[in-house]
């Protein structure tokens, strides 16, 4: 993929910053603002789709990147007013809209809204899309390598001990607690603490089996042959098949996690209007169709549709089927329960 100075998409990430617009010359265009700053996850931004956006309105783009929603929650906490637009998930749209840590959207500015499908505009999350934009959807669920693994039907092949060493979870407190409650049958929404202790115990006991906790590498050590069976994202795991056939994914009888991500505009951004313009600019159909591209995640955007070739439109993992959907749970705000997940996640972490 294309990259400033010659340098990779990863290398880029990696580093956690990545600037947009490299050797251009020129103002920003009347209204805006020279610079922006995003704090996306690390696989969700074409760098190209960076650099086209710098070329067409002169501002310069800074991406920093991030592997959970409570790491993003934890980045607004800390340095409030350094970010323009950021991208959290359902539940935390709602958690940050109570905190009052979102600025809301000026219509005006963000009149490609219109391309967004019905079924994904005004959510529970954010009634009236008053401060945030649907972005990018997928879902969560096992990714195997069909070389080394049969098909698995269940969250329990993650406890299977012929894969010790051989398996990755994702570091995300809600993601793989949920995994472990739908194991047992559970609603990864819980807030059962009888539930919940059970599911940090089944995790407990998987600990010796995983070879790695983490959000950010494991299409890596997929693709390296270093782990078989993965806790995975549907557009990670897409994307990676691209280079490895044998990389399959599914989603658990069970049940599991359905998420879209939404571009909003944090409390206190120094760029609003200038955020704005970069939001409806992703929101063109032609811009969403790239992304979705480049990040194998299913678009909101109805006009992006269109644009998409068959292959990747039929790709089950890009997009389940209607049976495989009827499983799947959005993750809501947990009000109070949440200060048990945060204990029993500090707790798994630790040991």
């Amino acid at each position: 993929m294309r990259g400033c100075g010659g340098r990779g998409w990863r290398a880029g990430l990696a580093a956690g910053l990545l600037l947009a617009g490299c050797g251009q010359s020129g103002g920003p265009k009347a209204g805006l603002d020279p610079t922006l700053t995003i704090f996306n996850w690390v696989t969700y931004m074409d760098p190209a789709v960076l650099e086209d956006f710098t070329k067409e309105f002169g501002v310069k783009v800074t991406l920093e990147t991030y592997a959970s929603n409570e790491e993003l929650l934890a980045g607004l906490q800390g340095e409030a007013g350094r970010y323009d637009v950021i991208v959290p998930s359902d539940y935390m749209v709602t958690i940050l809209r109570q905190q009052g840590l979102l600025e809301p959207l000026e219509a005006g500015r963000v009149t490609n809204l219109k391309h967004i499908e019905p079924a994904f505009r005004d959510g529970p999350f954010d009634p009236g899309n008053a401060h945030c934009a649907p972005y990018l959807w997928g879902t969560t669920g096992i990714a195997y390598d069909s070389d080394r693994v049969p098909a698995p039907d269940s969250w329990r092949a993650l406890w299977d001990g012929r894969y010790r060493g051989r398996i990755s979870m994702l570091s995300d407190q809600r993601e793989t607690i949920g995994a472990a409650l739908k194991a047992l049958g559970h609603s990864l929404n819980s807030s059962d603490p009888k539930a919940l202790r059970a599911a940090a115990d089944l995790l407990r006991r998987q600990r010796p089996l995983v070879k790695a906790y983490t959000s950010d590498n494991y299409d890596e050590l997929l693709l390296a042959g270093e782990i078989w069976l993965a806790h995975a994202w549907s557009g990670d795991v897409a994307r990676v098949a691209q280079q490895k056939p044998s990389l399959k994914y599914v989603l658990p009888k069970e049940g599991s996690t359905i998420y879209m991500e939404h571009l909003c505009i944090p409390k206190g951004a120094p760029h609003k209007k200038t955020a704005e313009a970069f939001i409806n600019y992703l929101l063109r159909p032609e811009v969403a169709a790239r992304l979705v591209t480049f990040t194998r995640h299913p678009s909101p955007n109805g006009g992006a549709r269109a644009l998409l070739p068959p292959a990747l439109l039929n790709d089950p993992t890009v997009l389940p089927s209607e049976e495989a959907r009827a499983r799947l749970e959005w993750m809501e705000d947990l009000g109070d329960a949440t200060r048990l997940y945060d204990r029993l996640w500090a707790e798994l972490r630790i040991r």
